[in-house]
């Protein structure tokens, strides 16, 4: 992970924990119920992330052939347009789970500071944060698994 992506996560997290405690707070003032996420998202988050590095698994493996080739010949590449929709969606992914994980943090939050919370409400809290936490680790392996290889000497010398 560089510099940019670890930066853009943490702003996103925060901005997800800023609106989670608020909006708790908020619910909580006016008297609303408060807002715990569905298990539906948990499962969406969840086939999300695991659907972002199985995308990006075919990638992984031609990046792996390339460099296993020894007598120079490549193997056949990946559509190209494939992998950018891929490293696009795993990006966006990542982004979306540092959020998730932020708005999760901030209803716990809310619930161990400022409540007497039910269990329900913190193990749903708590799934919903671990559901998002395989959502930004998927799109940080489908990322990962993006990778160019590494330029053999003999693609240089005929580009050059």
């Amino acid at each position: 992970m560089n510099a940019a992506l670890a930066r853009q996560l943490t702003i996103f997290s925060l901005v997800g924990l800023i609106i989670g405690l608020s909006g708790a707070q908020l619910t909580a003032g006016f008297g609303l119920a408060f807002p715990s996420s569905p298990e539906t998202l948990m499962v969406t988050l969840v086939v999300l992330g695991v659907a972002n590095y199985a995308a990006s698994y075919p990638i992984y493996i031609y990046r792996k052939q390339v460099l296993q080739a020894k007598d120079g010949k490549r193997p056949a590449r990946p559509n190209p347009f494939y992998a950018v929709r891929v490293l696009i969606l795993a990006r966006a992914s990542t982004l979306t789970g540092g959020l998730f994980i932020g708005w999760h943090l901030g209803l716990l939050s809310w619930l161990v500071l400022f409540s007497v919370a039910p269990a329900e409400l913190v193990s749903t809290s708590a799934l919903g944060l671990l559901a998002s936490l395989v959502l930004l680790a998927g799109g940080l392996l489908s990322q990962w698994n993006c990778k160019s290889p590494p330029q053999s000497d003999a693609d240089s010398e005929s580009v050059n």
